[in-house]
């Protein structure tokens, strides 16, 4: 009976400690980032996972990296495109640069959040390419600029344009990190769904 109390014990111990040791990061541009939200889409139905810096979240980040899969997409430049083309509706530019010996394609654009102060910026880069699955996922990085005064906007500006350009390049370099399929909110698992990847470094 002590052995069997013993046992239940340490393992009531140590599962915390394991939990938190393999939860998924991704390692981008000298930052790593932590597996944060992982939710299955009822429209796709597929997941998506959404990886922060660490004391970042959904809530407030400055940075991210997402991995998203979309089962109808079957091609991933077509859909690209049609991103495009609906961004251009929405008054939203866009560039899309297609890589069709390889079937992929990235695209990258900016949201303007300007109805309040600070102003938020955000810079999105997406890459998608064939799934080894079906349809197509992406990886996704994107970038907030906060700005709180009219003084601030040629900073941010310039700042923008040396980054947009070396951050594309990264992305495009990158390998669509394998999907995670089990449910995470803030950081801790919310069901048992799926199996517990390693880390994974870029």
């Amino acid at each position: 009976m002590k052995r069997i109390f013993l046992v239940f014990f340490t393992i009531l111990i140590i599962l915390p400690v394991f939990a938190s040791a393999v939860m998924p990061s991704l390692k981008f541009n000298g930052n790593k980032y932590y597996l944060y939200y992982s939710s299955k889409s009822p429209e796709a139905g597929s997941y998506i996972n959404e990886y922060y810096k660490n004391g970042e979240s959904y809530e407030s980040w400055s940075e991210l990296l997402a991995v998203h899969h979309f089962p109808n997409a079957y091609s991933p430049i077509d859909y690209a495109k049609n991103m495009s083309d609906y961004l251009s509706s929405m008054n939203c530019p866009s560039a899309v640069d297609v890589d069709e010996e390889n079937n992929s394609a990235v695209i990258d654009f900016i949201l303007i959040d300007a109805n309040k102060m600070p102003v938020i910026v955000e810079f999105d880069v997406f890459k998608y390419q064939k799934s080894p699955v079906c349809g197509s996922t992406a990886v996704q990085y994107a970038k907030r600029y906060i700005i709180h005064s009219n003084l601030e906007v040629d900073k941010v500006k310039k700042t923008f344009e040396k980054d947009r350009l070396k951050y594309i390049s990264k992305v495009k370099k990158l390998e669509v990190p394998d999907l995670v399929t089990f449910n995470i909110d803030r950081g801790k698992y919310s069901s048992n769904e799926g199996i517990i990847k390693e880390n994974i470094e870029f």
